[in-house]
């Protein structure tokens, strides 16, 4: 299983701490999506943009943990045989902020992120485990069962993952549990080749009917690739870092 692990050098952490003495670090769980993984964060220039900004002052420092998606949707499988929800909460989460403990802690300096299946996975993460006080979506699979509409080469995983019926899914499903309670941005991609820009207009609706108005709903040229999620990552990295949102971003 493959990792991706951003730390902040000690100069950014000191340099920022010392004018903003109230602050706490954030914790970062990154969840990549189906056919992305931990190497993308590094490839796709993502660390490399927070090491320079943090290093400069410009950004607050986050550490940042990427782990495989190992086609799990972020998920326990249902017959127990692949606790992967378990192992991110109740081993590599607390296994990081005690290797760092300048870091996390608590929901308050905690942000969970994801794109595709890990902005599913996102969602579910806040909602089921309330340890994120953030959390970001972007390009989000929402996918339901019994998966008729997902396609064929990936609903053998949703199926081995999760009920079929829709009320044993509940738990799992983001379009009834709205995140939970964390702060909430989502986006997506204009020219989206899955049409996920309607469904992520869509579900920012819902949160806004139930009282639950996402902070921001970046919507913006790119397909579902890199082109559209390493340019939002940049934008959203600021309130991912635990700052507020840049004034371009707010509704």
């Amino acid at each position: 299983m493959r990792i991706a692990v951003h730390v902040p050098s000690d100069k950014a952490l000191t340099q920022w701490g010392a004018g903003h003495p109230d602050w706490k670090p954030r914790l970062v769980l990154f969840l990549p999506g189906a056919y992305d993984g931990p190497e993308d964060l590094l490839k796709r220039g993502v660390y490399g943009d927070l090491t320079a900004r943090e290093d400069s002052g410009e950004l607050a420092p986050s550490l940042w943990v990427a782990p495989d998606n190992l086609m799990s949707w972020y998920a326990d499988r249902k017959d127990g045989s692949f606790p992967y929800e378990r192992f991110l909460m109740e081993e590599l989460v607390p296994a990081l902020e005690q290797a760092h403990p300048a870091y996390g802690g608590s929901k308050e300096a905690r942000t969970v992120a994801g794109l595709s299946m890990g902005a599913f996975g996102a969602l579910n993460l806040s909602a089921r485990t309330k340890a994120f006080g953030r959390c970001v979506a972007l390009s989000p699979a929402l996918v339901q069962p019994p998966f008729a509409t997902a396609g064929f080469w990936i609903r053998p995983t949703l199926k081995r993952a999760f009920p079929l019926d829709r009320e044993a899914f509940a738990p799992w499903d983001p379009w009834r549990h709205l995140g939970g309670d964390a702060e909430l941005v989502l986006g997506c991609g204009t020219e989206d080749k899955y049409g996920l820009e309607k469904v992520t207009t869509a579900f920012a609706e819902k949160c806004r009917a139930a009282g639950r108005a996402p902070v921001a709903l970046l919507l913006a040229p790119g397909n579902h690739d890199w082109a559209f999620w390493a340019p939002a990552f940049e934008k959203l990295a600021p309130w991912i870092a635990g700052d507020d949102l840049p004034p371009t971003l707010k509704p």
